[in-house]
């Protein structure tokens, strides 16, 4: 989501006639797009934005601004910090910047733009990679979740999902203009539609009303959208009809919650070739316990029966995860239940961070008795199970043939392209620049850290270029 609003505030300078350069001592003005989920990544915001201060007093006239989670989590503050600062501008007052940066220049004064409801931007003004095939495309925003550990619902506000309408419009539209890889974005993308669908109330005697009158769970209710007529105010029918719009073939999303990865959410990923055979789902932790401290509103019994049903309905699933560790009052028993859940359900891949208290967030008034030495030792035993893990998985792989979208020439050599699979896998093979935004078929021969190297069957009478 932050590499989608950086392209945004990016494209809406340029049509304001600047250029983005790599040279800050050429820079009329310094933007950090910022992240507060973690504190390692606001420390290294700070540091650079005191770096900057003797710039400033050099050039007077440098516009230094903020942008992003921080700004909501921190506001003025930054200006009592950082008298240096020149503007905020808040998660969904992306729009405002350019006027934000006129202001704070011909003004002479501090600007702060922060906005609680709506996107900030439209649709329409979604950025595109100049040369490149791939868009990111926010069908939602916010978060209605609150784990405890979590400071998003803080600093992107609460769920807001756009029409289905305006989202395919937008996907014609770029699909138009040479795109073939979507990428559909939201903090919960998989939970799109619920702010929707309660502005409009189900109908009498319809199946939503129902199941609505007969106060059964979100469970029950979700899996039986896989029954209902089409409505694209649901993920799985938007993601589908996605993946329908002429020149589109590939369709990614990111990032799901267990609680809303459902059986019509599976059964769409089966039923639509083109739909990416990546899915993201964030586990946490391995204790129910801890789980339940979390807010997280599934045990792993729970997890584990999405996954296998996944697994079951769609075979060449990838399944990643996101681990917390070290959350606080987990126990040696309950680090090693998480250990176990990741070494029995065998993910492709696993983030795996130590817990950082966030402010706003319920678990930063928990007492954290875990020493930070102990917590990085738990990461690295992890990390390298993990590593293990996925070295497995992806040698099982090899001589097989899988299909591949390229998207670039090879850094190493100028005679071999880079691709992804549909498990988002690299895949290195003999290529040129022609080849880039084309779909073929490559044998899998080798393995090197992560990335495989592979060539095409020849003939290969499964070759489209699109």
């Amino acid at each position: 989501m932050n590499d989608y609003d950086s392209d945004l505030a990016l494209g809406l300078l340029k049509k304001q006639g600047y250029e983005q350069t790599e040279d800050e001592s050429q820079a009329d003005v310094i933007l950090f797009n910022t992240c507060s989920v973690r504190q390692h990544a606001e420390d290294r915001v700070f540091n650079q934005i005191s770096y900057l201060k003797k710039e400033k007093e050099r050039r007077p006239e440098l516009m230094i601004g903020v942008m992003g989670c921080m700004v909501e989590n921190y506001k003025t503050q930054f200006f009592d910090d950082f008298p240096h600062i020149d503007l905020l501008i808040g998660t969904r007052s992306i729009r405002e910047l350019p006027q934000a940066i006129e202001r704070a220049r011909n003004e002479k004064q501090k600007v702060i733009e922060l906005s609680k409801s709506g996107f900030g931007y439209d649709l329409y003004e979604t950025p595109r990679r100049e040369g490149k095939f791939h868009a990111y495309l926010p069908i939602m925003t916010g978060c209605d979740k609150v784990c405890s550990f979590c400071i998003v619902p803080y600093v992107r506000g609460p769920e807001i999902s756009r029409p289905s309408k305006e989202i395919l419009e937008t996907v014609k539209y770029l699909a138009d203009q040479g795109v073939k890889h979507i990428t559909l974005l939201g903090q919960n993308v998989n939970s799109y539609g619920r702010s929707l669908r309660a502005k409009r109330p189900p109908k009498d005697g319809s199946v939503q009303h129902r199941l609505a009158e007969s106060n059964l769970g979100s469970e029950i209710v979700s899996a039986s959208l896989g029954m209902l007529p089409r409505n694209d105010d649901n993920f799985s029918d938007l993601l589908a009809n996605v993946a329908q719009v002429n020149g589109i073939e590939k369709v990614s999303f990111t990032t799901s919650h267990p609680q809303d990865a459902h059986e019509a959410l599976f059964q769409a990923i089966r039923q639509e070739p083109k739909i990416s055979r990546r899915f993201h789902l964030p586990l946490q932790a391995g204790s129910d316990r801890i789980l339940a401290l979390m807010r997280r509103d599934h045990t792993l019994a729970e997890f584990r029966t999405k996954i296998d049903r996944m697994r079951q309905l769609v075979p060449d699933i990838s399944v990643t995860t996101d681990i917390i560790v070290g959350f606080p009052g987990e126990t040696d028993e309950e680090f090693e239940m998480t250990r176990r859940a990741l070494e029995e359900i065998e993910f492709d891949g696993a983030f795996i961070f130590r817990y950082s208290p966030r402010p706003h967030t319920g678990a930063a008034r928990l007492e954290d008795t875990t020493p930070e030495d102990l917590k990085t030792k738990r990461v690295s035993a992890l990390l390298e199970m993990q590593r293990r893990i996925t070295q497995r998985n992806n040698q099982s792989l090899l001589g097989t043939t899988c299909q591949v979208m390229v998207t670039e020439i090879s850094k190493k050599s100028k005679e071999e392209v880079l691709a992804r699979n549909w498990q988002e896998k690299k895949v290195v093979f003999p290529g040129t620049a022609n080849d880039i935004g084309r779909i073929c078929y490559v044998k899998l021969n080798e393995l090197v850290d992560e990335t495989f190297r592979g060539v095409r069957p020849r003939p290969d009478p499964t070759f489209r270029e699109i």
